[in-house]
């Protein structure tokens, strides 16, 4: 197993139907805890819409994951901003 292998060669390799299994840990695989998730209704603005269908289909996903990053990447921001605002208002 080369330990210095990109990420972008493996996907390329993949691409190209190698066989990429010598670049995984098959004897130690990584168990990730199942997130709960709830269904929600959303009524956006066609612009918003339209924005999240572009990013969809830039990186390939569904716009439903673009949603899904992007607030979780504002929620913790916002914690963040939150943490610096206790941490500072503290040291007063």
């Amino acid at each position: 197993m080369n330990a210095t292998v990109k990420a972008t060669d493996i996907d390329q390799a993949f691409d190209n139907g190698e066989d990429v299994s010598e670049y995984f840990d098959m004897e130690h695989p990584v168990r990730m805890e199942a997130v709960r998730t709830r269904k929600v209704n959303l009524t956006l603005p066609e612009w918003l819409i339209e924005r999240l269908d572009s990013e969809a289909k830039t990186l390939a996903v569904s716009r439903n994951a673009v949603v899904n990053v992007w607030l979780a990447d504002r929620a913790r921001d916002e914690d963040r901003q939150r943490n610096t605002e206790l941490v500072n208002s503290g040291s007063n």
